[in-house]
């Protein structure tokens, strides 16, 4: 990928954005880390949302796969790719967007014995069915089967969870941050 054509969409010369940025990865990673936190506020909006904890995967997995919201995760996953590719100068990135999403998650499940092995799955579902969409286009068959996980998800969950109010989790621990 080259910076002049980035350069000309944006106004500028390609020679200011490495000053700028540092470099082409610089420029790379400071992109990402805010496409990111765009597509993380989409959850947490998500979550915030009266009637989330009804239905909180299928909420944000219909958030985050509205057009504009897709093209900006189509442009994550790549980079992402990128970065598997180029572990060297991308590992911080890997390593940030990983931590930042299972916390992120994280925060819409409630507690239980097996919370990180839920946020974990639930991350890597929501990321296979968004390439799957991407991929194919069918919105449908993919949105059917976010419904089907997160039917068997309910089903696994222990009596008392299966009525726990999810969103109280988030607003729970966005009290706490911000005290």
């Amino acid at each position: 990928m080259s910076l002049r054509p980035i350069a000309a969409r944006v106004g500028t010369s390609a020679r200011l954005l490495v000053y700028h940025f540092g470099s082409r990865d610089g420029l790379i990673t400071a992109v990402m880390n805010g496409v990111r936190a765009q597509l993380q506020a989409t959850l947490r909006r998500a979550v915030a949302r009266p009637g989330f904890a009804k239905d909180p995967l299928l909420a944000f997995w219909k958030a985050t796969t509205q057009p504009d919201i897709l093209r900006a995760l189509g442009l994550l996953l790549e980079v992402q790719v990128l970065a598997l590719r180029n572990p060297r100068n991308y590992r911080h990135y890997l390593d940030e967007t990983s931590t930042s999403w299972l916390q992120a998650i994280g925060e819409a499940v409630p507690e239980s014995k097996h919370r990180v092995a839920v946020v974990t799955l639930c991350q890597a579902v929501v990321d296979g069915l968004i390439l799957d969409l991407l991929s194919t286009g069918d919105r449908r068959r993919t949105t059917e089967a976010v419904a089907f996980f997160r039917t068997r998800l309910r089903a696994t969950a222990p009596a008392h969870r299966r009525t726990a109010h999810i969103g109280a989790t988030h607003r729970r621990n966005s009290k706490q941050r911000s005290a």
